[in-house]
């Protein structure tokens, strides 16, 4: 019996072995040539099927810690801030051409530039701009942004999120691809995220509050732009960088026109896009209630809070609640409004 026993064992082990072997051949039965090759096709017909483009939200230099602690005191910003992102349109044809749209200024939001783009593989897919066109803007030492993209992964919403090599910690970035809806997307996307950023940009004196029901947790009321003379150079500034930081005066100075003793506030770089505006690497509350995507109501931008399950991370995550209707009622809300 033990013969027997043993010899039955022996079987058991054999045949998963060989069904070990035979799921090992069938995941590299072709060359690394064959599957790059296949990658580089994936991706490339991913983005010419798109029927209506695509819109491209990209930040190149975000910085997840800066002005992220609505308690640590602030002495000195001018000089300090950092850099926001451009909202961007783009139809990729079979034949490598791409055509472009760009919330730069009011040309590069209607005039459609056509250049050349490619899809290769290094250590990543990568998604290349070959010629010059509206994204090379950004390629700078300023903005330090770059025009070949590495496919990093489609996400739960069939975004296609990017990365670049010029960074490599997280959070230093933000490139993602969204489908766009309809024909009339392609020029209406930029033009409704250029209207939106200038008014956000236009306002005399943002405020930001963040609060659920009657309890306010954070709330801005220094008036940056009051002085126009004085801050001059810092307006220029928060133009030029789409980076705004809403300011609260802990210990105010005994004289209204001087400024505060002590200050803290929460910041970040922004672009528009065309619901309203939105912010990346978001206004950090704390490590869990982040505001990224403001729906413009009116005069006022505002984001409510919502918990959605992530089916690939098998876990929940906070997000706007005019992306996701559907999402798990928190009661966490921002608004931005201006105090004239």
């Amino acid at each position: 019996m033990s013969y027997r026993i043993l010899y039955t064992s022996l079987l058991l082990v054999l045949c998963f072995l060989h069904v070990a072997c035979d799921d090992k051949e069938k995941i590299f039965d072709s060359s690394p040539a064959a599957r790059s090759k296949m990658s580089i096709e994936t991706l490339r017909q991913e983005l010419v099927s798109a029927p209506y483009g695509w819109r491209l939200l990209y930040f190149p230099r975000t910085d997840s810690l800066l002005f992220s602690n609505p308690t640590e005191l602030i002495p000195f910003f001018s000089g300090r801030l950092g850099y926001g992102g451009i909202c961007f349109t783009m139809r990729f044809t079979p034949d490598n051409v791409v055509e472009m749209l760009a919330d730069f200024d009011s040309e590069s939001a209607t005039t459609v530039a056509r250049s050349e783009y490619l899809v290769g593989r290094n250590s990543f897919t990568q998604l290349s701009f070959e010629t010059y066109s509206y994204i090379h803007r950004l390629v700078n030492a300023n903005y330090m942004g770059a025009s070949d993209f590495l496919f990093v992964r489609k996400n739960e919403d069939g975004d296609l999120l990017f990365r670049t090599a010029r960074n490599i910690e997280p959070a230093r970035e933000y490139v993602v691809l969204h489908k766009l809806d309809k024909a009339e997307d392609f020029t209406e996307v930029v033009s409704k995220a250029q209207e939106n950023r200038h008014f956000f940009e236009e306002m005399t004196n943002p405020q930001l509050r963040i609060y659920r029901g009657a309890r306010t947790y954070f709330q801005s009321d220094m008036y940056v732009k009051r002085d126009v003379e004085t801050n001059k150079r810092y307006l220029k500034e928060i133009r030029d960088k789409r980076y705004y930081l809403f300011l609260f005066a802990q210990k105010k100075a005994p004289l209204p026109t001087d400024p505060p003793k002590e200050q803290v506030g929460l910041g970040s770089g922004y672009a528009g896009t065309e619901l309203g505006i939105t912010f990346q690497a978001g206004l950090r509350y704390d490590s869990k209630y982040i505001f990224h995507d403001f729906v413009r109501e009116g005069d006022v931008f505002i984001a409510e809070l919502v918990s959605v399950y992530d089916p690939l991370l098998r876990t929940t995550r906070l997000v706007s609640k005019h992306l996701h209707p559907e999402g798990e009622y928190t009661g966490f809300k921002a608004e931005i409004w201006d105090k004239k």
